[in-house]
């Protein structure tokens, strides 16, 4: 029996070892993933606002003078500039976050035994129970596959919420410069940013989005109007798509995942393994029969 426990153990090892190799290569995609995505994000930026200008208000675009549109097109490439370099600081070694939960878990234990000289204050408090309710959360990453499928699910989300802020700040850019309709609520520009489903919408250019939507008059609440608005809204999927670097980077990426889905299930299983052989070996250890 123990043999056959140390058999699992080693199988174990050597599956740690397989995702740590595994690891290294999600690094390396994600380190070209991010370079060459940020260069496609510049330009379906560029021609995102490019066809708004042109095509959704050329009449707005047409009243700014020479020096007030190229005001606007350094602010948007400044905005493109910002992201590229952002997109390059998400990446960061797998093994950080086993070294990140290590140092939380150690400074949650030296607030939690404050000296009677220097006791917490209520903020300190807070973050050592927001610091206790992150270790303890059900989702927290136990094994290397899923310590591994968290960072990759990290820099996942960091990616459409920057997608999400960078189509914020360049609507309102344009908000800015006045090519919008005048006095158009902020609430829409937030819910086309972020999301298609704020209203009604209609088929339109790449990385743009055109939407329907119902304005009241306000010195005459009971009129109603639909207006047509056209914002930026940077998908990531019509990113990838008009890039084949980019979609071929892409590919990789999804390789990787489906072999670290196979690791995940077989790490689990052996884990699982391994437990029944021990709590047999438990039960056998301590069972007394007085009858014997």
């Amino acid at each position: 029996m123990a043999g056959s426990i140390q058999q699992i153990q080693q199988e174990l090892t050597a599956l740690e070892t397989a995702i740590a190799q595994l690891a290294q290569e999600f690094e390396k995609v994600y380190q070209n993933y991010l370079t060459v995505l940020g260069q496609a994000i510049n330009k379906q930026l560029v021609l995102a606002c490019y066809h708004l200008c042109t095509h959704g208000y050329p009449e707005s675009f047409l009243q700014l003078s020479f020096s007030q549109r190229q005001k606007f097109q350094q602010e948007i490439r400044q905005l493109s500039t910002e992201a590229q370099t952002e997109l390059l600081t998400l990446l960061s070694p797998v093994e950080s976050l086993q070294q990140s939960e290590h140092r939380l878990e150690l400074a949650l234990n030296e607030e939690s035994q404050p000296s009677e000289e220097q006791q917490p204050t209520g903020s300190a408090q807070s973050e050592a129970l927001n610091r206790l309710q992150f270790i303890l959360q059900p989702s927290r990453p136990q094994t290397p596959p899923e310590r591994l499928i968290a960072w990759q699910e990290k820099i996942e989300s960091a990616i459409s919420h920057l997608l999400s802020q960078l189509s914020r700040d360049t609507n309102f850019r344009i908000q800015k410069f006045n090519i919008f309709a005048p006095k158009l609520p902020e609430a829409i520009l937030e819910a086309a940013s972020q999301s298609e489903a704020a209203a009604e919408t209609v088929a339109g250019p790449p990385n743009l989005l055109n939407i329907m939507i119902e304005t009241e008059d306000a010195e005459e609440p009971q009129s109603a109007s639909i207006t047509r608005l056209m914002t930026v809204h940077l998908r990531l999927s019509e990113i990838e798509f008009a890039d084949a670097t980019l979609m071929a980077q892409r590919h990789q990426i999804r390789h990787l995942s489906g072999q670290l889905s196979q690791f995940k299930h077989d790490y689990q299983k052996k884990q699982r393994e391994k437990a029944v052989l021990e709590a047999e070996s438990a039960w056998r250890s301590s069972w007394f029969d007085p009858e014997s």
